[in-house]
Formats: C-alpha cells, sequence, structure tokens
C-alpha cells in the first residue's frame, strides 16, 4: 500500500451507476466496481470536500455477495454492472434505492405504506428480447459492441468495446455480430463516430421474440446506399435460421441516439409476433416494447389484479406506447382508450388490436397534455399512466389534477421521478393504495415499478 492509498469497507451501494460507498474521515467515497461489504485498497482520483472517487487498487476481503460474472465482457461494457452481485442482494439493494428515493426526494414515510418486495425476474440471463449495439473502429478495423463504461476517472471517449456474446440477450448476437463486421470490411465501410461526426455504419438492432424465437435485424447507417447488402442478406439467413425480417434504417443525427429517419424492409416479414399472455402483440422496428417479456406479463397482470376490474370501466391510458397494457385490459373493461405521442406507437396499436380481434380500444396520436386539455375524451374510471424516464411534465400533473380520475395505476422506471410525482399526486387529494417493484432488467440499475393510488 502506498502512501497515497488507504483500506475502506463498502458499506452502501449507490444507484443506478452502482458505485460502493464507504467512508473516510467523515467523507463519502464513491468506489466504483466495488461490492457491499467488500474491504478494498482504493486511491483517490477525484475529491472535493464533501465526496470523492476511490480507485480500487486491491480487494483485501472479498464480500460473501461477490461472485463470478457470467460475462466476459463484464467491467468494460456499460451494461449489466451489477453481474458481480449475488442476484437476492441486488433485490434488496433496488428496494432499498426505491424507499430512500420516497423518503428523500417525495417527502414519503415508506414505512406508512404497504410496499412489496421486488418481483425477481424468471429468467436472470437471456432475458432481453432487443440488442442495440454500437458500430466502432479498433486498430483500422469496423468492430460492434456497446458503448464503454462511464467512469469518474475518464472523459467519455465514445469508445465501442466489442462483444462477441451477449449472455442477457441471445445467442443470436454471436452469429449475427461477425457477419456484419466482415461485410463492413470487405465493403471498406467505417463505422461513425459521435464525435468526429464521420463515418457510415451506426447501430445494429436485433429484436427477438421470447416465445416464437423470431428475429429481426435493423441495421442503421448515416446514408441510405449500401453496396452489397445484399450478400448481407443471405448469409444471415443461411446462417441464422431464426432471422424472419430484416431492415435498413437511415438516420441523420449527429449525436450516438437511435433514431430512424427512414426505414426500409429488405427481407421477410413486417414484424415479429411476441405472445404476452393471451395476447399476439406484432413488433416492428420503431415499436416499444418492455425489454424483458416474461416480466411484462408478469407487470401485466398485476396491473389487473389491483385494479379488480369489473367489466363497467372506462380506462384511459397515457403515453401508451403500443398500447400492450390497454391492450391486456381490454377483455377485463368496458373501454379503454390510449394516448401516445408517436404515430408509429397509435399505428401499432391499432394494428395488435385488429390482430386479437378487440374492438373496445381506440388509440390517439396527441401530447398527453393537449388531449388532456380539450377535454374530449370520455370520463374515466381509471387512469393508467406509463410515462418516459423523465415522469410526468408540470403541465400533465396539472391535468391530472384536474381531471381527479378515481383509480391510477402509475408504471415508473424511474425511483426519482416517481417519488416526485407521487409528492404531487398526493398533493391533489391521492393517497397510495400499494407499491409493487418488479426487477425487468436482472444485474443493471434499473427498477420497474407499479403504483396503485385512489383519489
Amino acid at each position: 500500500m502506498t502512501p497515497s492509498e488507504f483500506s475502506v469497507e463498502i458499506i452502501d451501494i449507490a444507484l443506478p451507476n452502482n458505485y460502493g460507498v464507504a467512508k473516510k474521515d467523515g467523507r463519502v467515497i464513491f468506489v466504483p466496481g466495488a461490492v457491499i461489504d467488500d474491504k478494498v485498497t482504493v486511491r483517490l482520483n477525484r475529491e472535493s470536500k464533501r465526496f470523492a472517487y476511490g480507485e480500487i487498487s486491491h480487494v483485501d476481503v472479498p464480500s460473501s455477495f461477490r461472485v463470478t460474472p457470467e460475462c466476459p465482457h463484464f467491467g468494460s461494457c456499460g451494461g449489466c454492472i451489477m453481474q458481480n452481485l449475488r442476484y437476492d442482494k441486488q433485490l434488496l439493494i433496488k428496494q432499498k434505492y426505491l424507499l430512500d428515493n420516497l423518503n428523500r426526494v417525495g417527502g414519503i414515510d415508506p414505512q406508512s405504506l404497504e410496499i412489496l418486495p421486488v418481483t425477481p425476474s424468471p429468467d436472470l440471463y437471456f432475458y432481453r428480447n432487443k440488442l442495440e449495439l454500437a458500430f466502432g473502429n479498433k486498430n483500422d478495423e469496423v468492430i460492434l459492441g456497446l458503448r464503454e463504461r462511464l467512469s469518474p476517472f475518464k472523459p467519455f471517449s465514445a469508445n465501442v468495446i466489442p462483444l462477441n456474446k451477449c449472455p442477457v440477450f441471445s445467442t443470436v448476437a454471436e452469429k449475427v455480430i461477425p457477419i456484419l463486421t466482415q461485410f463492413a470490411h470487405a465493403e471498406g465501410f467505417t463505422a461513425f463516430n459521435p464525435l468526429t461526426r464521420k463515418g457510415i455504419l451506426k447501430h445494429l438492432i436485433l429484436r427477438e421474440s421470447k416465445s416464437t424465437g423470431e428475429i429481426m435485424v435493423i441495421l442503421e447507417t448515416k446514408t441510405e446506399a449500401l453496396q452489397g447488402i445484399k450478400n448481407v442478406i443471405h448469409e444471415i439467413g443461411q446462417q441464422v435460421p431464426g432471422v424472419v425480417s430484416f431492415y435498413h434504417a437511415t438516420s441523420r443525427r449527429t449525436d450516438d441516439i437511435i433514431h430512424f429517419d427512414r426505414v426500409n424492409r429488405l427481407f421477410g416479414a413486417r414484424s415479429i409476433v411476441e405472445h404476452v399472455s393471451h395476447l399476439n402483440l406484432n413488433i416492428y422496428p420503431q415499436s416499444f416494447f418492455q425489454p424483458n417479456s416474461k416480466s411484462a406479463a408478469l407487470l401485466y397482470g398485476e396491473i389487473a389484479n389491483q385494479l379488480n376490474l369489473k367489466g363497467s370501466e372506462v380506462i384511459l391510458g397515457l403515453y401508451s406506447g403500443t398500447g400492450s397494457i390497454e391492450i391486456f385490459l381490454s377483455d377485463k373493461a368496458l373501454q379503454v382508450i390510449g394516448v401516445d405521442s408517436e404515430q408509429a406507437n397509435i399505428s401499432t396499436a391499432n394494428k395488435n388490436c385488429k390482430a386479437n380481434q378487440i374492438e373496445n380500444c381506440k388509440f390517439y396520436q396527441s401530447r398527453v397534455e393537449d388531449i388532456l386539455k380539450q377535454g374530449k375524451l370520455p370520463k374515466a374510471d381509471i387512469l393508467i399512466i406509463d410515462p418516459p424516464r423523465t415522469g410526468l411534465s408540470g403541465q400533465a400533473l396539472h391535468v391530472v389534477k384536474h381531471v381527479a380520475i378515481p383509480k391510477i395505476a402509475y408504471i415508473s422506471c424511474s425511483p426519482p421521478t416517481l417519488a416526485r410525482d407521487l409528492r404531487e399526486l398526493c398533493g391533489y387529494g391521492y393517497s397510495i393504495h400499494r407499491i409493487i417493484p418488479f426487477d425487468f432488467l436482472p444485474h443493471t440499475g434499473h427498477l420497474e415499478i407499479l403504483t396503485i393510488l385512489v383519489h
């Protein structure tokens, strides 16, 4: 141990970044890569009066919760950051993160609420139905993988960590990746770099139905013309039998965000089909669908169970996406209405209604704030809210206050914004009936939360 190093014990984990937390001389030390109960030697790297970041020099006494990660890319890849932590402890840490945010952000005493333990994912590996990979360059070769994990010890580099497998998605990845990188090499294509804004190949998106095994491949590039693409489609069709659909998407964006300006189907089916309970849901290139199909089925079933529907209710769904929750509830209600701002989502929702012979669902394209202010929707008995990670806007919260629908099912993927919005809703006369968290993404810092509120 050098003079600049010292030993600490990890007493907590800070989510969503999964940094170990230690204390030294009254100051908080964040330690990336540490596991709760580890005893580690660290070297301070970034410091302030109240906290600092410690880089691990040595794990002196490993925690009993520390396990060997399944993935060979763990640590460098920015994906499954908790794979070195025993799964039961992951769930407890996520539960604590939820409770801490309710208390600190929402000003809500968790002891006064009925909060169920986190519902575990049915599968700990191969659970993801979607994988988004970035193209990158390494040693003058095009590679495919995930962006390097963000670190407090160095600036963002946009570097891509090459993947040859992904144990949370599917074995399909290890078959498709080499075909695409060989194609890039043969045709002389370069990877797009969001820092220099140069290059052609941007992202590869793989979508898999976990119930049927159908695979959709989406290649996103900067330009529309792609020489040799037919050879790639033929080779994937020969080597990866599950692929039933291949799309080429183009995007003019200059950052690393996946966004399709145009989508062109080059091969096969327009969609893949995922079975969720009694439903057959079509998934298209731009469709939003929960990344864990089996956990989504558990969530939808719990929503129906908690709402205790009698068949006479009118349900209004805000931020409905492709309408999977609304469609799931349609056979248990009189009428269901969904509202979403994206036309692609509305189109998919309507197609899925038709595919499942559902006639009591209607979907509207609109900003939530606009359609509620217009007052054109029928009075609802139940409100379903499934907003983006940013939660409800102040304007949307204000409108929800004035429509005063008797019961709300609020689905959130962000404990801080959920706590903030619950604080506001409780101020509008709602009370929290029950909170039920779900682990949709094992080995990550993410949590899905269902909250039932009554007015």
